[in-house]
Formats: structure tokens, sequence, C-alpha cells
């Protein structure tokens, strides 16, 4: 299919915001872009798969994570399944933890198993179709997702960033902007099928360097991440402050074509913020995406209207390191929140339906 990108992006987040890029070389999601992509996982490294199915019909949404990272005083490697549930009835988050000897990943394309925990996820031989098969206590689901739109990648392969010696590798594709997902899930002896839903799926990893390590904490201060569905429109939007400077990628599709792809030519503001008192913090309520393209007006607001899920990133580090952390240093929390949207695009207001999350490791929103 193949789309056009402007904003290319360098060593260290230098962005050129000019140049445009048409090389479907470097604009392809190829399978092994999917496939693990960290081998040899250290303290310090992260990698995960991300995949969440929304139903706005029946009101479901859920999430599935694959995580493989390193807990915040950097003294050991966390791998877990992550479950996020929302029904109108249930607001659930489910971990199940497992050993990195346990996993089986694939080298050339997306293929996870991870032992006694009766997980499949695997790309069925075709970019655009994936596979979900999980069977643990607790939580069944057969899933299957067919890609609508071709995969996006707006920072290349990955972005080198170094600090004096220390060196780290960051990257960010998505296989799947948007699919058509069928299947069914259960969860507390409860049967849940989607029949018209809508699905999503990128991958991540962050690769320190082995000798000198420039760590997650020390190169990134926040993110923020989102999409929506407004009438033929879908959305993916991303604002990650680095220490040394900031990256704004926008997607823009129209049915099933790209029609925008760029870095940094959009704002991308907090309006408003609520106070979570359950992990006492603040979280965006409102977002505002805006296009500083005159060739592409747009924007869209994002409202919150419940907040999926929570994470104070410190919740298992010891009481008293916590209390000096928080004190001292940073408070890092997590939300991911769904949203109602309005869209403005070519003299047209729509009204969709999205998701956002944000993710805080130093300073505030």
């Amino acid at each position: 299919m193949g789309y056009i990108h402007k904003g290319k992006i360098s060593d260290n987040g230098y962005i050129q915001t000019d140049e445009i890029i048409t090389d479907p070389e470097k604009l392809t999601v190829n399978p092994v872009d999917d496939a693990i992509q960290v081998i040899d996982y250290v303290k310090g490294d992260f990698e995960w798969w991300y995949f969440d199915i929304s139903d706005v019909s029946s009101g479901f949404f859920l999430k599935l994570i694959v995580h493989i990272g390193t807990d915040p005083l950097k003294t050991k490697i966390l791998a877990q399944l992550t479950i996020s549930i929302n029904t109108p009835d249930i607001n659930k988050s489910l971990s199940f933890p497992f050993g990195i000897s346990e996993m089986k990943a694939d080298l050339q394309r997306f293929c996870i198993s991870i032992k006694d925990k009766n997980l499949l996820m695997v790309e069925l031989n075709n970019p655009s179709l994936y596979n979900i098969q999980i069977d643990i206590p607790d939580f069944k689901c057969d899933l299957k997702f067919n890609s609508q739109i071709e995969g996006w990648k707006p920072l290349g392969e990955k972005i080198a960033y170094q600090s004096g010696k220390k060196k780290v590798d960051f990257s960010w594709v998505i296989p799947v902007p948007r699919a058509a997902v069928k299947g069914l899930f259960s969860h507390d002896n409860r049967k849940y099928t989607f029949t018209d839903a809508t699905g999503y799926h990128d991958h991540n990893f962050i690769r320190i360097d082995r000798k000198y390590p420039l760590y997650l904490d020390n190169l990134v201060k926040k993110w923020y991440w989102g999409k929506c569905y407004a009438g033929d429109y879908t959305v993916i939007f991303c604002d990650v402050y680095f220490r040394t400077n900031r990256i704004l990628s926008l997607m823009v599709a129209e049915k099933n074509k790209i029609i925008h792809s760029s870095n940094n030519t959009i704002t991308c503001t907090v309006l408003s913020s609520g106070y979570d008192v359950n992990i006492n913090a603040e979280y965006p309520v409102s977002l505002q995406l805006e296009s500083l393209d005159a060739q592409f007006p747009f924007k869209a607001e994002f409202e919150s209207e419940k907040i999926l899920d929570r994470k104070d990133l410190l919740e298992e580090v010891n009481p008293v390191f916590k209390f000096l952390i928080k004190k001292l240093v940073a408070k890092p929390v997590y939300h991911g929140v769904s949203a109602g949207v309005k869209l403005e695009i070519k003299n047209r207001i729509l009204e969709g339906y999205g998701n956002f999350e944000s993710m805080i490791f130093r300073g505030k929103l």
C-alpha cells in the first residue's frame, strides 16, 4: 500500500522535520520487526508486546501484554503476562509472572509461547493475521486479529541515544494499527464474545549498552500515547519527553489507507487533570492534539470516560525506599484511560472513541 512520512529521526532523537521519507524499505513493518529483539536480557532492558480490543456495542475493553522489564531499583528482571479486563460490570487487572527461561520466542516473526502458562501468541504466517490463545486460571481467550491497515514505523528501525559513554536503543513499531477482531474470552466463569470488535497491536523495546548502560529513567521523563476511531478515521499518537528533546508522532488513516504520518508536526497538551485517590496521583482527564502543518489541518480532543487501569510503579519497592524516592526523586505512575473523542478533519467534526495512557517517570503531567 505504501505511505509518505514527514520528519526523519536520527541518533539522539534529532528530527529533520522537513525531510520526507518515501522508501518502502524504511517505512514497512516486516515480520522480523515484531519478533523478539532482545535475546540476552540484562537489568535495564525492556521489551513488550501490547494488544488491546475495543467493542463499543457491548462495552468490552480487553488489554493483553507480554512484558519483560526491570524493577525500579534495577535489582532484577521481571517478566509477566498482564491482562486488563473492562466490561460494564468488571474493572480488573491480572498479572501472571513467569521466568525468562520459560518463554520461547521466534527470531524472525511474532510467535511467543510461555511454558505452564498455556499462552500462545502467533502471527499466522501472514503479517495481517494474528492469533492469541491463553488458558490460565481465571482467564481464557481465543482471539483472531485481521489487520485492516498496514503497519506503521514512525521512529524507523530504532533510535540510538548516547550520553557521554552511556548508550541505549529505543524502538516503537505498530504492526497492527487497526484490526477486525473476533473470538471470545472468559473470566469468573462468564464468557464474553467479540463479534465486531476493533483491535490494536504494538511492540516496544529498550536495550541498554552492555558496557555503558543508559537507563530508562535517565532517558525518558514521561510519555503520552493514545489512539481513536472516528467515522472512517483511525488516529494514533505518541508524545515522548526524552531528557534532551521531545518526539511527537502522529498517524492518521482514512478507511484502510494511511493518509498522514509524521514526527513533530503536532502539539499535545494536557487540558485538564484529575486526582486518582487509589494511588494518590494525578492523571490526564483531557488531552488535545493539534496540527502545526498547514497542509494537514487537524485537531483531536480526548475526554476521559473511565480509568481502565493504574499502577504505582514503586508499589513493590521497600516502603522506606519508596518513601525516600517519592520524597526526593520522583513519583512514577501509570494510567490507562478510555475516552470519548472529538475529531476535526477535512472541515468535518466527528465523534469517536479511543483510549490513551500516561506514563510518568519524573516530573509532573
